[in-house]
C-alpha cells in the first residue's frame, strides 16, 4: 500500500487479497508504462480537473508512466469520436491502460464506448473513476467491459494501479475495486486526501496540443479570443444539497474536519502567477464546488490576487454570503462574474425539497450587490425535480425575469444514487430505469424538452414541462447578454453553450417491472424538511402518499 495513502485511507478489515486471481497484476513487461486518461465532453470542454491533478501526481511520482489525454470530443467532431473510431484511436496510442473520468449523467453515452474498447483491445484494462463510480459503484463495476473502479480521491489509487500492472508492488491496488478473474470484486476502501499540500498543481501540459493551447476549448463560459483557465483553490463543499453529489460524498467522509480543503492563499497565487506567464493566460475560472468556503482564506486570497495578478476571473458562490462587502471585495479583486443556484423560485420547495434554505428576498439581494459592483451574474436553475409542480417551474423563471440576470441558465433534474433527492424519486416511483438520454444542459439545440423522470400529471404533465421550459428558453435567448470586453481592441463577444449529449443513446424498449439499482443507503440531513405540493393540485387519493414518501429520508 501506498505510505502517503495509508493515512488517508478508511481502515476497515479486509479478506487477504487473492493475487493469483488478478488478470492484471504484473500484465505490463515493458519498461516504460503508457496510460491513456479520458473523459467525455458534450459541450466542448477540453479541461478535465481531476486528469490534470492525477496526471501530475504520476509524473512527479512515477517518471516512468507515459501519460496520454484523449477525451471524447463528439461536439468537436461526432464522426471522428464515434465508439468504433475512437477505439481505434486508443489502439495507435499502444496503451497499457485507460483511465475514464465519468460523471454520473455521461454513464449511458459512454458504455457503447467501453464496450468497443473491449471488442478492439480485449487486453487492455478500463479504469472508471468520477462521480459515477463513487456514487454507483454497484452499477459501474458489474458493467462487463470494467475492470477496476475509484470510489474516492484518485491520486494514490491511479499511482498504485501502475505499480499493480508492472508488479512491482505485491498486494491489491488500494483505492480501486478490482474485478477478478472469477468474476469476483474485490473491495478496497476509498481514499480521502485531506491535505492538498501533499499533491502537486494540477498539470495543464496534458491538455495542450502541438499548438500549445490555440487550438484547446478550455471554457464553456469564458470569454473567446483569450485563454480560460479552469482552476480550484481547494476541494469539498459544506452544504448538503439534497440533488448534489457533493452530500453523499461528505456523509461517507470519515473526519469531518478534512473536507473543506484549501491550498495555502500565497502558494495558490503563486501558482496562477506560473500559469499565467508560463500559458498567457488571460481570465481564470475557478471550479470551486464553494469558492467561499473558508472565510479567512477568501480575504486573504483577494489581497495576494488584486496585488499579484489582477487578471478577470468568475467564481461559484452562495446567495447567504454575497453581501455588499464580499461583492465589492471580489471586483476589485478582479471578479467578473459570480455565478449561484436559485435552483427554484419556489421558497418552500426549494428549502424542504432541494435544502436550499435561502428566501427570494435573499436572492434579489445578493443579485443586486453583485450588479452594483460590477460583477455580472449567471444563474443555475433546475426543472423538473421530484414533486415539482408547473407553478414551482412559472416561479422559477419568475424570480429569474426580476433579477435578470446577464445569463440564465437551466438545467433538467438528473437523478444521482445515493443522493437524498434520487431515493424520494426511487421511493415515489418516479425513476425510469430504461431511459439513457439524459441530458443536464438546457436543450437548446433540441427544442424539444422531456422529464428525465415518470410524469406525475396531477404536478405536472408532460405538455406543461415542455411549454414552461420554452418560455425559459425565450426568456434565455432574449435576456442574456454577458459578453466580455478586450479591453486592448474595446471588442465584446457573446458567450454561447451548446450540448449534443441528448441523441447520442437511444432509449430502449421498456421493461416490465424494472427496478433500479440503488448502490448507496439515503443520507441524513437535518437540513431538510418535509415538502407537500399544494394541496388543491393533488388529489384526495393522492395527498397521503406523496407526503408519506418524504417522510423517513431526512432528520426532521
Amino acid at each position: 500500500m501506498n505510505s502517503k495513502a495509508d493515512v488517508i485511507a478508511i481502515s476497515t478489515e479486509r479478506a487477504p487479497y487473492p493475487q493469483a486471481k488478478s488478470r492484471w497484476f504484473g500484465s505490463v513487461k515493458r519498461e516504460r508504462l503508457r496510460l491513456v486518461f479520458a473523459f467525455y465532453s458534450p459541450d466542448g470542454n477540453e479541461i478535465a480537473m481531476p486528469i490534470a491533478s492525477m496526471s501530475a501526481y504520476l509524473k512527479r511520482d512515477f517518471p516512468w508512466v507515459d501519460v496520454i489525454n484523449e477525451p471524447i470530443l463528439i461536439l468537436r467532431d461526432e464522426e471522428k469520436y464515434s465508439p468504433t473510431n475512437y477505439a481505434k484511436m486508443i489502439e495507435a496510442h499502444d496503451a497499457d491502460v485507460i483511465a475514464f473520468s465519468v460523471m454520473s449523467p455521461h454513464w449511458y453515452p459512454m458504455e457503447p464506448y467501453f464496450e468497443e474498447l473491449k471488442n478492439l483491445l480485449p487486453n487492455l484494462p478500463v479504469v472508471i473513476g468520477g462521480y459515477q463510480a463513487m456514487l454507483s459503484q454497484q452499477q459501474t463495476i458489474e458493467n462487463p467491459n470494467v475492470d477496476y473502479i475509484c470510489t474516492g480521491d484518485g491520486e494514490y489509487a491511479i499511482g498504485n494501479v501502475v505499480q499493480h500492472l508492472k508488479g512491482t508492488k505485491d498486494g491489491h491496488a488500494d483505492g480501486m475495486w478490482e474485478k477478478l478473474l472469477d468474476g469476483e470484486v474485490y473491495e478496497s476502501e476509498p481514499h480521502q486526501i485531506g491535505d492538498l499540500a501533499s499533491l502537486p498543481f494540477p498539470d495543464y501540459e496534458v491538455f495542450a496540443k502541438e499548438d500549445g493551447f490555440k487550438d484547446v476549448n478550455s471554457s464553456i463560459f469564458g470569454p473567446k479570443g483569450k485563454l480560460v483557465l479552469p482552476v480550484m483553490t481547494g476541494r469539498g463543499c459544506p452544504y448538503r444539497c439534497t440533488y448534489c453529489c457533493n452530500t453523499p460524498i461528505l456523509e461517507g467522509w470519515k473526519t469531518k474536519k478534512t473536507f473543506l480543503r484549501k491550498y495555502d492563499p500565497q502558494d495558490m497565487v503563486d501558482e496562477l502567477v506560473r500559469l499565467r506567464d508560463k500559458f498567457n493566460v488571460g481570465y481564470f475560472e475557478f471550479w470551486d464546488e464553494l469558492f467561499l468556503s473558508n472565510l479567512k482564506f477568501v480575504r486573504a486570497f483577494f489581497a495576494l490576487y488584486k496585488e499579484q495578478l489582477g487578471l478577470p476571473f468568475s467564481i461559484n458562490s452562495r446567495v447567504e454570503v454575497m453581501n455588499e462587502e464580499f461583492c465589492k471585495t471580489a471586483a476589485e479583486a478582479g471578479c467578473h462574474t459570480i455565478w449561484f443556484g436559485i435552483e427554484s423560485g419556489d421558497e418552500e420547495f426549494r428549502a424542504k425539497m432541494l435544502g436550499r434554505k435561502m428566501t427570494n428576498e435573499q436572492v434579489i439581494a445578493a443579485a443586486e450587490n453583485c450588479k452594483k459592483a460590477g460583477i455580472n451574474r449567471l444563474t443555475f436553475n433546475i426543472v423538473g425535480a421530484p414533486l415539482e409542480t408547473a407553478e414551482n417551474m412559472r416561479q422559477t423563471l419568475e424570480l429569474n425575469r426580476i433579477i435578470a440576470p446577464e445569463h440564465f441558465f437551466f438545467f433538467p433534474y438528473i437523478p444521482l444514487r445515493g443522493t437524498p433527492l434520487y431515493n424520494i424519486a426511487k421511493e415515489e416511483g418516479l425513476l425510469l430505469e430504461n431511459k439513457r438520454n439524459l441530458h443536464y444542459l438546457s436543450a437548446a439545440n433540441d427544442r424539444q424538452f422531456t422529464l428525465n423522470m415518470k410524469e406525475r400529471p396531477e404536478l405536472l404533465t408532460a405538455e406543461d414541462y415542455d411549454q414552461i421550459c420554452k418560455e425559459m428558453l425565450a426568456f434565455q435567448e432574449a435576456n442574456n447578454r454577458l459578453s466580455y470586453s478586450d479591453e486592448e481592441t474595446g471588442e465584446t463577444s457573446p458567450m454561447t453553450v451548446e450540448d449534443k449529449s441528448f441523441s447520442l443513446v437511444e432509449d430502449p424498449a421498456p421493461q416490465v417491472n424494472a427496478e433500479p439499482n440503488v448502490d448507496l443507503a439515503p443520507v441524513a440531513d437535518d437540513s431538510v424538511q418535509q415538502f407537500t405540493p399544494p394541496a388543491s393540485q393533488i388529489p384526495a387519493a393522492e395527498k397521503a402518499s406523496l407526503l408519506d414518501s418524504v417522510k423517513g429520508f431526512f432528520r426532521s
